[in-house]
């Protein structure tokens, strides 16, 4: 038997209902894995292993053992499953294989990560000023829940570099603290999709990530994960989730294609719209 064995298939067997023969799958790929640790590793402790245990041990099945890349792929989505499942236990104090960037399936989700950091670089880019506005507040922190009750001078003080644009696109003639995302009346959108409907002339802004609600809150997480210059303990106060939800987190950006942004993104698509301007609004 391997280490956690039982709990981890009645984890199989409940919340991911996976079917008596993948357990089965799982099981020898994990017999085998174990088998191997405790030969060529440092250390075959759970809280020892490292990613790079795991890239030397899917090395050695690709070309030693000469397994097809999609037998390997098996192993590694069992062993992600495995190393997940004791991240969630609390066994191991966090999702070990972050890194893991081995052998991988062709159908990932694509994300492009660190554009927080280069804002000022969209300007000249964008034909709504609104989807600054936008991203700025996702890489500020905000969740998508949040979006249509916040007031400028709830970010005034942290819009740094992008202060003056973002500032001018505002209007101050009915209310010296607007909402960012207003109607003609003053009053907060009543949903996100008056938002969405803006921001859809920028939704290949990010190309080939297309411009939702969801895939910016995650582009904003991957992006701090990736960087890993976080403890676990700041990831869960800067991203405001329970220990669970930062295990997923850590899992999916360990399985995700992560895209580093670049201005190159940017040139390539040409300029389209520079100037601040008060964006059009829908009442």
């Amino acid at each position: 038997m391997y280490p956690h064995q039982e709990g981890f298939e009645n984890w199989c067997r409940g919340p991911q209902r996976l079917s008596p023969k993948s357990i089965e799958n799982a099981d020898y790929c994990l017999d085998h894995f174990f088998t191997y640790a405790e030969v060529n590793f440092p250390s075959s402790d759970v809280n020892e292993i490292t990613a790079s245990n795991v890239r030397d041990y899917l090395q050695q099945l690709a070309t030693k053992e000469n397994l097809q890349v999609t037998t390997v792929n098996k192993y590694v989505s069992y062993i992600k499953k495995y190393f997940y499942y004791l991240a969630l236990a609390g066994i191991t104090p966090s999702y070990r294989l972050l890194d893991l960037k081995g052998y991988s399936f062709e159908r990932r989700k694509t994300y492009v990560i660190d554009w927080p950091e280069h804002l000022p670089a969209l300007i000249p880019y964008v034909k709504q000023p609104v989807t600054l506005w936008l991203l700025q507040l996702f890489a500020l922190g905000y969740q998508a829940k949040e979006l249509l009750g916040i007031r400028y001078s709830e970010v005034k003080d942290n819009l740094g570099e992008m202060t003056d644009y973002l500032t001018g696109t505002l209007s101050f003639e009915k209310d010296p603290d607007p909402y960012i995302f207003a109607s003609r009346s003053g009053e907060p959108y009543a949903s996100t999709n008056n938002i969405m409907q803006l921001v859809k002339t920028d939704k290949d802004l990010l190309s080939p990530m297309p411009i939702t609600l969801t895939n910016l809150r995650l582009s904003y997480v991957y992006s701090l994960i990736s960087q890993q210059k976080y403890s676990d303990k700041e990831l869960l106060e800067i991203f405001r989730c329970p220990p669970k939800r930062l295990a997923y987190y850590q899992y999916n950006a360990a399985q995700c294609n992560l895209i580093p942004f670049s201005e190159e993104m940017l040139k390539k698509a040409g300029p389209n719209a520079a100037p601040a301007r008060k964006y059009a609004i829908i009442s």
